[in-house]
């Protein structure tokens, strides 16, 4: 893949996750519950980790493009293990509470599957951009 448009991408991603951060606290995508879109809440720990994510995702695509590729290994493995820990043992990985709450029951239903499924896609995405798009980049060896 071209380092522009790995680049590109990785503007998308700073703007996906920068995106989610600002509609969390923007009065008019939130209900009287704190339910954004009127569907889920997210929590302050999950609302500053996808502020952090949006972050190094504008430092690698602005400043340190040569850590793109890495930047997409690590949201990929980061939020696939975060979904995983949350299909299993529904708790959070990247927000901790796995940690401070101890696993729970498997949880395999659909509200489950739909609150998992953005982070499923895009670190599916970020896995395939990382670890297969990006080696294709690289300038060849002389």
């Amino acid at each position: 893949m071209h380092p522009t448009t790995l680049k590109k991408l990785a503007w998308v991603y700073a703007a996906g996750f920068l995106g989610v951060f600002l509609a969390t606290h923007a009065p008019f995508l939130t209900d009287e519950n704190g339910l954004n879109f009127g569907l889920f809440k997210i929590d302050p720990v999950d609302d500053f980790v996808h502020l952090l994510s949006g972050v190094a995702g504008v430092v690698v695509a602005w400043w340190a493009t040569s850590y793109i590729p890495l930047f997409f290994k690590l949201v990929g493995v980061l939020y696939m293990a975060d979904a995983a820990v949350g299909m299993a043992m529904s708790r959070g990985l990247l927000d901790g509470s796995i940690f401070l709450q101890g696993p729970a029951s498997p949880d395999f239903g659909v509200t489950n599957w739909l609150l998992n499924l953005p982070h499923i896609i895009i670190s599916g995405l970020a896995l395939i951009i990382g670890f297969l798009w990006a080696r294709d980049s690289r300038p060849p060896r002389v």
